[in-house]
């Protein structure tokens, strides 16, 4: 990533056809050809209140959770609208067609399904009250079929929600949407059995001229302390792991995750090319946070990244390690920054895809990166 001072950026950008800042972008978009588009990224949100949830269920059931409920609940409650505001007055600056939410748009853990369908339907009012009049893509996270009653009110609320959001029918979390020259795969990662037969077929239907987006909560490639937080991580899943980047490295596509609550960008060398994962969260602690534990260049991708959060899982801990060493000698670009806000990606004319990073809730990007030269690195 490049840290240039504006004018200079600017001047940077017009040489190597990178992302334009967000004043700039709406300028040019006007002279850009009808393929040419923007959208918003959103990571984690854990919507949330404390009248949620049965207090005594999650007692019995969920007690180390309870304080992360108060806390998604304090965010919900403090710094949520600052993000969907700056979030809205992005959008209309770049003219965005749509938001794409990366999972985790509720907090879940409620404890009967009537509650559930109140925190969901809570959710998608309170969207829907943000006036954004774009489509609001949302994919399947963890925490949005957790609990009692959940998974029932994601396939009766969630799922005919997305149908007018994508303006097609949606009958499953695995879905595949496609918006001018850029095809989005929305792949239910709680559904691993059925889903990698399902991107098998469906990956078939992509075009050459067409930049992909893989969508996925959890992330396919290792980027933290939580190395073993990704899909098919588990013993005997190896040859799936190996097959879904391969697959993904031939389609060039660029996989866009959530799950971690951390900023990444990482490039993965496989024999069939690289695949290029964005790492995105968007539960803003308060609106002043600071960025911290900022790691550029594939030196800092080590086994040390398990320091980043000591106290997490020792269990785990040399398994975790593993992973990362494993993972080393295929990492061509490495950046990773722990702190959440928002993006936005732009396909230009020339069908390569940049992304700006924005931490919190802030008006100026922290970070803009040509993601499509990450192919060639």
């Amino acid at each position: 990533m490049n840290r240039l001072k504006r004018r200079k950026f600017i001047q940077y950008l017009s040489f190597i056809g990178a992302a334009l800042p967000i004043n700039v972008w709406a300028k040019k978009l006007t002279n850009t050809p009808a393929k040419a588009f923007n959208f918003m990224l959103l990571g984690d949100l854990h919507f949330d209140k404390l009248m949620h949830h049965d207090m005594d269920y999650l007692k019995e059931k969920y007690p180390n959770d309870i304080q992360q409920i108060e806390n998604y609940s304090r965010i919900t409650r403090d710094n949520l609208s600052s993000l969907m505001r700056v979030s809205k007055e992005c959008a209309i600056e770049i003219n965005a067609k749509f938001f794409l939410q990366i999972g985790d748009f509720v907090e879940g853990l409620c404890g009967s399904k009537e509650l559930a369908a109140i925190q969901t339907n809570e959710l998608i009012n309170y969207v829907d009250q943000q006036e954004f009049n774009l489509p609001f893509v949302a994919i399947k996270g963890n925490h949005d079929i957790t609990g009692i009653g959940a998974k029932e009110v994601y396939q009766e609320i969630v799922l005919p929600w997305q149908s007018k959001q994508l303006q097609q029918p949606v009958t499953s979390a695995n879905n595949v949407y496609v918006h001018n020259n850029a095809r989005f795969i929305l792949f239910d990662c709680f559904n691993e059995k059925d889903s990698l037969p399902w991107l098998r077929n469906v990956i078939k239907e992509h075009k050459k001229d067409e930049q992909l987006f893989f969508c996925t909560h959890i992330p396919l490639i290792p980027y933290d302390a939580r190395s073993n937080w990704i899909i098919y991580v588990h013993p005997g899943q190896e040859q799936y792991r190996d097959e879904i980047l391969n697959l993904l490295a031939r389609h060039k596509a660029i996989v866009l995750s959530g799950h971690l609550h951390k900023t990444s960008i990482v490039a993965r060398n496989t024999p069939s090319g690289n695949v290029v994962q964005v790492g995105i969260g968007s539960v803003i602690p308060s609106l002043n946070a600071p960025v911290k534990h900022h790691l550029t260049g594939i030196s800092a991708y080590t086994t040390e990244l398990v320091n980043l959060e000591p106290d997490f899982s020792l269990p785990t801990l040399q398994a975790r390690k593993d992973i990362l060493e494993k993972e080393k000698p295929y990492i061509r670009h490495y950046e990773y920054a722990d702190f959440c806000g928002y993006g936005t990606v732009n396909i230009n004319e020339y069908n390569e895809v940049n992304l700006s990073i924005f931490a919190n809730a802030d008006k100026a990007a922290w970070a803009h990166i040509n993601l499509t030269k990450l192919f060639n690195v």
